[in-house]
């Protein structure tokens, strides 16, 4: 008879540890995104890129779905937490644990303690910014975390669509996407690394913690790699994106960019810095690419005599910077140029078709990056002026980047015999 009861009893808890009714107990509903973070720190942003990896951790900390965060990190030689490339896995339950264990307190949410807790897998070995490295550590991380979608959070030096240099040598100094010691990768070979790095559109989105990818150049060169590109036409603050104030969106099926812009450029706005940012749909990037050739043919003549100073530009150029004034240009602002001061309603739809979202700081006083103070005139996206302004880059922009093409700057350039 006892038997009889202790087999009830014990029969009767374990039906209501199994219930619903009991949340702490009952496996959280699970993300259909991963993220993915590909952290090219060998250079003098490892430290701030260190801080990143504790936002990033902080918002995963918060999630209420099971959630994956994978993180791919290449450290500069002085970095004492890891010696070598590696792989670093964090999963939460969506009840406070990561990898099985309670989240780090707050008071104990160092890089150090933050690796410690990695599932850590080798990374292949290499130079982060090598296509093949790359392109085998992203498809390494997406079978240890498979999933249905994925987020890439990109974060390193970077100059957009500008050619890689190495960074050593004197004068101008162009890192293009990415800097591992010396070593960089330009924008044509990045895109399609991307495109061969994830199959079937799985890639919804790429954050780029990193300086003046916000162009047309990079948006269009990336439109058949992933959906989204969020992006910055400005160099950005060391700080990086304020993960810790990101990762439920960016861990949504549907992200909402608009809060996404928002809340980098306040937390920006808080911290006394400076800042732009957007979000690029885009396969949208061919439509816009069609709009802005038609603009550019049909007003060669207004092309020619424009004072391209007087437009929003959006290089900085200081003592201690490269100069990198007028390596792009605000769309929008361009082509009211060109027709007497106006937007025309066609352009404007598919415009604000491809730029989903954006905000900016246009209060930001300090030299050299003052160069917004108004926000009419950023639309969120740039582009260089390769007819009108004479740079050293005019040749690699010809030769290399697909947008010159598609946008018809090569039917301007024939037409005024350049």
């Amino acid at each position: 008879m006892m038997k009889k009861f202790l087999f009830y009893v014990i029969s009767v808890l374990m039906l209501a540890a199994c219930s619903d009714d009991t949340p702490g107990l009952t496996p959280a509903e699970k993300n259909e995104r991963t993220i993915l973070a590909y952290l090219a720190a060998n250079n003098n942003l490892d430290g701030y890129i260190q801080q990143n990896v504790i936002w990033m951790y902080q918002g995963l900390a918060r999630q209420k779905k099971q959630s994956t965060l994978v993180i791919y990190y290449k450290p500069s030689s002085s970095n004492p937490s890891i010696r070598q490339a590696e792989i670093l896995v964090y999963k939460t339950d969506g009840y406070g644990n990561i990898n099985n264990q309670p989240a780090l307190a707050d008071s104990l949410q160092n890089f150090r303690n933050i690796v410690a807790q990695a599932d850590v897998h080798t990374a292949i070995a290499g130079v982060s910014t090598d296509a093949a490295v790359m392109e085998a550590n992203l498809k390494e991380m997406q079978t240890i975390a498979p999933a249905l979608s994925y987020g890439l959070l990109f974060g390193s030096h970077a100059t957009g669509w500008l050619e890689g240099e190495p960074v050593h040598n004197s004068g101008i100094s162009t890192f293009s996407i990415g800097v591992d010691g010396v070593y960089v990768i330009n924008l044509p070979e990045f895109a399609q690394t991307m495109e061969r790095s994830f199959s079937n559109s799985t890639l919804d989105y790429i954050a780029f913690d990193a300086c003046m990818m916000g162009t047309t150049e990079v948006c269009y060169e990336l439109r058949n790699a992933t959906h989204y590109c969020l992006v910055s036409a400005m160099e950005t603050p060391a700080d990086g994106i304020p993960y810790h104030r990101l990762m439920d969106d960016l861990f949504s099926a549907n992200v909402n960019w608009t809060s996404v812009c928002s809340n980098i450029i306040s937390y920006n706005r808080s911290e006394g810095l400076w800042g732009t940012f957007a979000a690029v749909d885009c396969t949208k990037m061919e439509e816009l690419a069609e709009a802005v050739k038609n603009q550019l043919t049909t007003h060669i003549e207004e092309l020619n005599a424009l004072d391209y100073t007087t437009i929003q530009q959006f290089g900085v150029t200081s003592s201690y910077a490269s100069d990198f004034k007028y390596f792009s240009f605000d769309v929008a602002e361009v082509i009211k140029a060109l027709n007497g001061g106006s937007l025309p309603q066609d352009f404007k739809q598919i415009l604000d078709e491809t730029v989903v979202a954006q905000d900016c700081i246009d209060t930001f006083n300090q030299w050299p990056y003052d160069i917004i103070t108004d926000k009419d005139k950023f639309c969120g996206i740039g582009m260089y002026l390769p007819t009108l302004v004479n740079r050293s880059w005019n040749n690699y922009y010809r030769s290399s980047i697909a947008w010159y093409k598609a946008a018809g700057w090569d039917s301007v350039a024939a037409s005024a015999g350049n």
